[in-house]
């Protein structure tokens, strides 16, 4: 995954919140150690308020963040998008005139996102993303990403960049218009409802250790391509079962 920014000041006050909880339990757990006479090694410190800081953070930004009372609270106006999403495009490549079947599968914590956008003939990850919140029109996603084409696409397709700005409709949908970059130079209509709230946690696993190395980086990279080319396969079936393709 990777991060994204925000137009909401909660990030500006959440860490600091956090800092204060982290020192009150810095100091409880010193006079607990201090009651009960306990003493550390001199190689392990007593807890520290950067111990407590670390461990909250993490928690925060991975769990406590889509909590229902945290949003009602005010602490955190960011939507919770991740899931699968199902549902079609309109391209100018045919003149909008047949609808490809779509899946878009979101990964999100409090500060990061992976939005991969897959279809019966290429899939897409993306690079950099932002999540508006005080849009007028409602909350918006837009992100840029990276399309490959997959090995039985047509030979007019190939590698290329674009973007996508999806607006989140009352109604649970992301609605939106995308365009490619220089090498497809087309443009459309996106239109998706999400149904699983949250992917597969095997799949999230994969996904998360961006910052593995060496062997472990390799194998987790095989289990993305596999994973993925996997959900296009079923993408395409779905697309022939329906007479879209």
């Amino acid at each position: 995954m990777h991060g994204y920014s925000t137009d909401s000041g909660e990030r500006r006050v959440v860490p600091l919140l956090l800092a204060s909880v982290a020192i009150a339990l810095a100091w409880v757990s010193s006079r607990i150690l201090a009651v009960t006479h306990l003493f550390v090694p001199w190689w392990l410190d007593a807890p520290s308020s950067l111990a407590f800081y670390g461990a909250l953070n993490v928690i925060f930004d991975r769990y406590l963040w889509r909590n229902g009372l945290v949003s009602k609270l005010g602490l955190v106006r960011i939507p919770n998008l991740a899931g699968q999403w199902h549902g079609y495009l309109l391209s100018s490549f045919d003149g909008h005139e047949k609808r490809h079947h779509l899946v878009i599968t979101i990964f999100q914590s409090w500060t990061q996102i992976a939005v991969f956008f897959t279809t019966a003939t290429s899939m897409s990850r993306s690079c950099a993303a932002v999540i508006q919140v005080d849009d007028p029109e409602g909350v918006t996603l837009i992100y840029q990403y990276q399309n490959q084409p997959l090995a039985d696409a047509m030979k007019t397709m190939h590698m290329h960049y674009g973007t996508a700005m999806l607006r989140v409709s009352n109604g649970g949908c992301l609605v939106g218009d995308y365009y490619a970059g220089r090498d497809r130079q087309t443009f459309g209509r996106i239109y998706c409802r999400r149904q699983l709230r949250s992917p597969q946690s095997d799949a999230e696993s994969v996904y998360a250790a961006s910052g593995a190395k060496g062997t472990a980086s390799r194998l987790r990279i095989t289990d993305i391509i596999n994973w993925t080319v996997k959900l296009a396969t079923n993408v395409r079936l779905q697309a022939q079962s329906e007479g879209l393709i």
